[in-house]
């Protein structure tokens, strides 16, 4: 059945009517959901509850839903029976919510203060999971009018690198398949506008150790005591310049020629100053190198990056301890871009060092997968474009990728799901840190967003 203007905006106005009428029950529902303490890296219990209410949820609502686990429970559901096919990505599992001190109030009880939602995991990514399922239930009556068939994929593990994702798409595949795809996330930006990502960072997560003495040794025999510390400080003067340079040989090589070109054309049309206005907001002088402008964004948006998460080494307690530290480490992660291979850049690395005569370095790989994107051109971008500007007033910032990092490359790049982005979030969320958070306005807005681009996508209407 063909459904003309006329009918679809009927459904546009009965699927809106019903969000606006059903606000306070999808709060209610997100109030329940944030009360898991689904902290992939250490709470099974947590991470079990959240995904058996998931479950439960989705069956609730008509969804076929099976579960499948290699470590966390991935919750799979789908709903219609329509030619065209809609596949739905998020992960329930959040950061821990360290440090407590710095919250406002119990991160898993959700508190409502001034329209705004606050709460661990409210923006990444419980918020998106709640809001979908509301923008679903608005279409349930309307699926077989718009030949539609909705699949939810909601994973575990997305905050630990999503270690058994790719095993569980590549055993699922053909379930998997979709013509579209909704991506986790997107963000409100400061023009009250939708920034879409279209894509992904890769990841390659690493710890590189130096060891000296079998102990810490007392720092009077230092003069002739190895000190790892040194070591571990030099050599990151061999990774990157101050300027932000990585001196890595082969670093910035095999970046697929087509996304540069998209993102190119792309970064045309993103606004510097927001940037620059966050630079201010941070108490920063300067970006890395001084980059100002389109510089910026290029910078942020089509270079690989190289980054210290973390430096330890020796006694860093209160008061004093004179000792030589018997062990120096450093966590890195870098992220890299399409047609990068985070293999070949470990091993780009691993030849490097020893090049530098570090032969003797650790490095433990804590998680590794390649960067995804979607052009801009694909009819659910188009779809969900077009649903933006209508929800949000503004037309959506298109980011050519995310300056972080998820395994779409598993839907982009080995499914084949042409992917978009919708979210719950804003520039101020505080995704990952104390008392993350969320706009009542903008949890409303992305479920009419994810409907109209539903209904946009199935119709053509783009």
């Amino acid at each position: 059945m063909c459904l003309g203007e006329v009918d679809l905006n009927r459904i546009k106005e009965r699927a809106t009517n019903y969000l606006n009428e059903n606000l306070k029950g999808y709060i209610s529902i997100l109030k329940e959901v944030v009360s898991y303490r689904s902290i992939a890296s250490y709470d099974i219990d947590g991470v079990m509850g959240c995904a058996e209410y998931l479950s439960d949820l989705l069956k609730e609502r008509g969804f076929k839903v099976f579960v499948k686990s290699g470590g966390a429970p991935a919750v799979f559901g789908e709903v219609g029976s329509g030619s065209r096919t809609v596949l739905i990505y998020n992960h329930y599992d959040v950061q821990p919510p360290d440090p407590l001190e710095l919250w406002t109030s119990d991160p898993f009880k959700l508190e409502i203060r001034d329209d705004v939602l606050i709460g661990r995991g409210v923006a990444d990514n419980k918020g998106n999971i709640v809001a979908r399922v509301g923008a679903v239930d608005s279409l349930l009556n309307y699926l077989d009018l718009l030949d539609l068939r909705i699949k939810f994929l909601i994973e575990g593990e997305e905050e630990v690198g999503s270690p058994t994702l790719a095993n569980i798409v590549k055993d699922s595949l053909e379930w998997v398949k979709a013509d579209g795809g909704i991506w986790e996330t997107a963000y409100v930006g400061r023009d009250g506008g939708l920034e879409i990502p279209l894509g992904f960072k890769g990841m390659l997560y690493l710890e590189l150790i130096l060891r000296g003495a079998d102990r810490d040794v007392h720092s009077g025999l230092a003069p002739i005591i190895p000190n790892p510390a040194w070591r571990i400080a030099k050599l990151l003067t061999h990774l990157k310049t101050e300027d932000g340079v990585v001196l890595v040989p082969g670093f910035y090589d095999d970046i697929d020629s087509e996304f540069i070109s998209n993102a190119e054309e792309l970064i045309k049309f993103l606004n510097f100053e927001v940037l620059e206005s966050m630079m201010y907001e941070l108490g920063l002088k300067e970006f890395v190198g001084g980059l100002r402008g389109v510089d910026l964004l290029r910078e942020l948006y089509m270079k690989p990056s190289l980054n210290i998460s973390g430096l330890y080494s020796g006694y860093t307690g209160k008061g004093t301890k004179t000792i030589v530290p018997s062990i120096a480490g450093v966590k890195v992660d870098i992220r890299p871009l399409p047609g990068q291979s985070p293999e070949k850049i470990l091993d780009l690395l691993i030849q490097y060092l020893r090049k530098l005569n570090y032969h003797d370095v650790e490095i433990l790989v804590d998680s590794m997968y390649p960067a995804g994107y979607t052009k801009r051109d694909e009819g659910i971008v188009k779809a969900s474009v077009k649903a933006a500007k209508n929800v949000y007033g503004v037309d959506p910032q298109l980011l050519p990728i995310s300056s972080g990092s998820g395994p779409i490359y598993l839907f982009t790049n080995v499914a084949r799901i042409p992917m978009t982005g919708a979210g719950v979030g804003y520039y101020n969320s505080r995704s990952h840190a104390p008392n993350e958070n969320i706009r009542v306005e903008d949890f409303l807005k992305s479920m009419k967003h994810v409907t109209l681009t539903l209904i946009n996508f199935s119709s053509n209407n783009y």
